[in-house]
């Protein structure tokens, strides 16, 4: 403004002389209808008279701000989408929009624009007989410089057509004129008039119209533009016919005028209008999820308005290749409409960054993001906290644990925990070491884990890696049971800290912002913290690429690099999942259905579960996603010092490894570097485990008076008929008798009622 007030101040002088002759004017030409209107001519002298005492300035007028489109990029520089309210906006130059727009618009709207001084005298005359004639003010006299002047000084008056409006504009468009030149002023016009559909200014309009930048622009597309400067009813997308007859009518000025010949003339009236609505604004868009994922952050930081009017340009992490691949995986493996939908976030766990981001199955259908607002349950995939939790205490992998039965634990203040295999599946043996239970995701040797190193711990650690969904520190975590659930941007960037070894790194999305002047509004600045020791990270990163190669996870086996990963499929598998990565990229799927927990059984034939469809996906992602990434194996850390929990054998002076049954007051902590720790663990006691005794075929209160005697206490009686033996009396047992069974053990007795 302060420009305006520099240039009004040497003008103003001569300003009043101007005003003073187009009042006279005004007055001459009103005064020849004096005799048939004269009421018509009072109105006009107190209105002249009113403008005497009070005619405007335009410092007194503030420009309305205009609202600019916002741009995102994707990581390669593309153009993925634009944000904009009611006003989609994008600034060009002059030297930028073609010379036959130009022509177009100087021949529809203002065709002696270089040679009035704002407004146009033949023009009010004309106008004044017209509106004199019909008795209403039904036409103006506006240049293009009174055009600028109404939508940008007087935008809540520009839809009022009055004598009082109209003096104000012819006034404030000779100022003007004295402080910008013809050009500035026609480059101003240029952005900010209205051209339909949601389009200020001649660069949205290409873009909407015909997905192309302005420069571009045939004659043809120059003419249809230009021709809707007077009313947005002539955009082809409502009216095709009148969006011709407008063009042809710009084409016809612009021949007259001489700005194109009778040849360009001809064969441009003949094409058609052929309209091609940009990728960001069709229904199906690109990467909506992620889009929509960084529109809301800008809000949270910036607000509605800036974000979706400030001229934003957003530049994130996005990698297009990435995400066409994961949108593509999915489909390939859940292609029917019908079936559970799947969400997955990929992140290079050196820094963070998203590169690629699915929310569910189709934006327009549903806007719920599923990868990042979506609270799941997670199943399996928390036993790498519990593993991690372990490690990080000085268990090792090789302690040793009874997989088999259901498994009853008493919880202070809770109900007891009972916890069984996944589909009730034993193994014949009865001491499984905790690497194997992770390849096999073996539920009930995991809750003696858990039972043993606590919640507290398998908590804190699931929240320094990157799990931001507060966690109640309930002995159920450590299998997925949590009070609220996760989603799987959390879980990515966990598992991302384990690949980078234990530093953890913020999901990243957005890298750059700049304002509409070229101000860096934020700019990422990298911040990493390490949660875990990055020896016990690579020890937690062997035994998953284990679970890969052997376990729950060979269907998302990677071929030609290393890769681990953990499954993770809830109790009625209404969530399964799969999160793995190599040492350059994490990904994170998972599959269910959105709108409730509901049960999947078999999808395709094929019985769901995280190591089955979820796997699948993740592998077809990987295979094209890790394309153009160096092959590289998991390097084990210089540092390789671990603490290993021992216990001195005093016969022979060595240590070894403690079992489950150990006292914890004959547990030490040493040092040692890894590979060199003892190896051999402790014999489990004869007496530690009692045997099952024989309770068939008793009545009911002996069985259970023996069962309590033996220290059992986990008994669940089972009515069953069974006409062998009398009313009242067990039949069968589970587990069976004169067998070593755990006190923690559920002891199933059926009764003939």
């Amino acid at each position: 403004m302060s420009r305006l007030r520099k240039k009004h101040i040497k003008k103003r002088g001569r300003l009043f002389k101007v005003i003073m002759g187009i009042i006279a004017l005004l007055a001459a030409v009103n005064f020849f209808f004096v005799v048939v209107f004269s009421g018509f001519a009072m109105f006009v002298f107190q209105t002249i008279n009113q403008f005497m005492d009070d005619l405007p300035q335009i410092e007194d007028f503030s420009p309305a701000e205009a609202a600019l489109t916002s741009k995102i990029y994707a990581s390669d520089g593309t153009l993925i989408a634009t944000f904009h309210g009611e006003q989609n906006r994008e600034l060009v130059t002059l030297e930028q929009i073609p010379r036959n727009l130009v022509n177009a618009v100087l021949a529809i709207e203002d065709e002696r624009f270089y040679q009035h001084r704002g407004f146009d005298i033949e023009g009010i005359i004309r106008s004044l007989i017209i509106n004199i004639a019909s008795g209403d003010v039904e036409q103006g006299a506006t240049t293009i410089t009174q055009g600028y002047i109404k939508n940008v000084y007087m935008p809540e008056e520009k839809y009022e057509i009055t004598y009082e409006r109209k003096i104000k504009e012819i006034v404030l468009s000779y100022q003007l004129e004295q402080i910008y030149s013809k050009d500035e002023i026609l480059e101003m016009y240029l952005n900010t008039v209205y051209l339909g559909e949601g389009a200020y200014g001649v660069q949205a309009a290409a873009k909407i119209y015909f997905n192309k930048d302005v420069e571009y622009l045939s004659i043809s597309e120059c003419a249809m533009i230009a021709g809707m400067l007077q009313t947005y009813l002539h955009s082809p997308y409502i009216d095709e016919r009148a969006a011709m007859d407008r063009r042809n009518l710009v084409l016809s000025n612009m021949l007259r005028l001489g700005y194109i010949d009778q040849e360009e003339y001809e064969k441009t009236i003949k094409l058609p209008i052929i309209t091609q609505r940009p990728r960001e604004e069709t229904e199906k868009g690109f990467a909506l999820y992620f889009v929509e994922h960084v529109k809301q952050e800008l809000i949270a930081k910036y607000g509605v308005a800036r974000v979706f009017e400030g001229g934003f340009e957003i530049y994130t992490t996005l990698d297009p290749k990435m995400q066409i691949y994961a949108e593509n995986a999915i489909m390939e493996i859940l292609p029917d409409p019908e079936d559970p939908s799947a969400a997955l976030v990929a992140m290079d766990p050196a820094n963070g960054y998203i590169k690629a981001l699915v929310g569910g199955s189709d934006f327009s259908d549903m806007k719920f993001n599923l990868a990042t607002q979506a609270k799941r349950q997670p199943g399996s995939t928390f036993k790498v906290f519990a593993l991690l939790s372990a490690l990080e205490q000085g268990i090792t992998p090789r302690m040793t644990f009874n997989p088999n039965g259901t498994v009853i634990f008493d919880i202070f203040g809770s109900a007891p925990w009972e916890v069984g295999n996944y589909t009730s599946e034993d193994y014949e043996l009865t001491e499984m070491p905790l690497l194997e239970a992770t390849v096999k995701s073996i539920n009930v040797v995991y809750s003696q884990l858990i039972m043993r190193i606590g919640a507290y711990g398998i908590a804190k650690i699931a929240m320094d890696m990157g799990i931001e969904t507060k966690l109640n520190p309930y002995p159920a975590i450590g299998l997925g049971g949590l009070t609220i659930g996760v989603s799987p941007l959390e879980v990515c960037t966990a598992f991302s800290t384990l690949a980078n070894y234990g530093i953890k790194n913020e999901p990243v999305a957005i890298l750059k912002v700049i304002d509409k002047d070229g101000l860096i509004m934020e700019e990422y600045q990298p911040e990493s913290s390490r949660v875990i020791s990055s020896i016990n990270a690579f020890r937690a990163i062997e035994i998953m690429q284990q679970v890969m190669l052997r376990g729950t996870g060979t269907r998302a086996r990677l071929d030609d690099r290393p890769c681990a990963g953990k499954t993770g499929t809830t109790d009625e598998a209404e969530n399964a999942w799969f999160t793995g990565f190599t040492t350059n990229l994490t990904a994170c799927v998972w599959m269910g259905y959105p709108e409730a927990n509901v049960k999947m059984t078999y999808i395709h034939d094929m019985r769901v579960q995280g190591g089955a469809h979820p796997a699948m996906i993740w592998n077809l992602f990987m295979e094209k996603a890790t394309e153009d990434l160096p092959i590289e194996n998991f390097i084990r850390p210089q540092d390789d010092m671990i603490n290993v929990q021992v216990v001195p054998n005093h016969e022979t002076g060595q240590y070894m490894l403690p079992n489950r049954y150990t006292p914890p007051e004959l547990i030490e902590i040493k040092e040692y570097r890894y590979g060199q720790e003892p190896t051999e663990q402790m014999p489990v006691p004869e007496d530690a485990v009692p045997i099952m005794p024989m309770v068939s075929l008793m009545p009911i209160e002996e069985a259970n008076h023996i069962l309590i005697e033996a220290g059992y206490t986990n008994i669940i009686y089972e009515n069953e008929p069974y006409g062998e033996v009398p009313p009242g009396y067990t039949h069968r047992q589970d587990p069976m008798w004169n067998q070593p069974v755990e006190l923690i053990r559920k002891i199933t007795i059926w009764v003939n009622p």
